[in-house]
């Protein structure tokens, strides 16, 4: 699918804020976090002259990604579940069935989840598609996994690190690069880094 104007450009330059970002979150993190991490994210935009709410809650992931990272590698990608917001599907193509534990992706390639998927499959990563909230702990308590990967938007990962965080288990999260209720999107570039880890 050929790119709109402009697109490539934005790409681009998202991917150099992000390298900003990550490497300050970095040298923040390796000499020591005192500062709570909303406090250290609010001193990284600041440092960076980051003014855009969605950097400001992307910075706050990255940190939390950061600290959770050393913790998060040790375990094995089998003992891994990837959480996919079936909000990412495309809901006028998508012909996944719905099941007691979410969708199940029929991989007809309408949308950025069959690469996901796949990914999941080769890497031997557990992988639901669901809404999140609660039956992401249902499914958490189930299959008492030792480590979690996820995408959402920005509430519903503020929510499930909070979740996750009180049980001990090491994320690895992905904001929506665009998000609401139905077709969202997200960098798959980011998402399959994550899982390649």
């Amino acid at each position: 699918m050929p790119k709109r104007n402009g697109e490539a450009e934005s790409n681009g330059q998202d991917h150099g804020i992000k390298t900003r970002i990550r490497g300050f979150v970095a040298q923040a993190v390796s000499i020591g976090l005192n500062i709570s991490p909303s406090d250290l994210a609010s001193k990284i935009c600041k440092e960076t002259g980051i003014k855009d709410e969605r950097w400001a809650r992307y910075t706050s992931v990255e940190i939390i990604n950061k600290v959770n990272s050393e913790l998060y590698h040790r375990t094995k990608k089998s003992e891994r579940i990837m959480f996919i917001p079936h909000c990412l599907r495309n809901i006028k193509t998508c012909k996944a069935k719905i099941g007691e534990e979410g969708y199940r992706c029929a991989k007809c390639g309408g949308c950025v989840i069959q690469s996901i998927v796949e990914e999941c499959e080769r890497n031997n990563i557990r992988y639901f598609m669901v809404a999140g909230g609660s039956i992401v702990m249902k499914l958490i308590d189930k299959y008492q996994p030792k480590a979690v990967i996820g995408i959402g938007c920005y509430n519903e990962l503020k929510m499930a690190l909070e979740k996750t965080g009180e049980r001990k288990l090491p994320a690895q999260v992905v904001l929506l690069s665009k998000d609401g209720c139905v077709n969202t999107e997200v960098d798959l570039t980011d998402v399959l880094e994550k899982l390649k880890d």
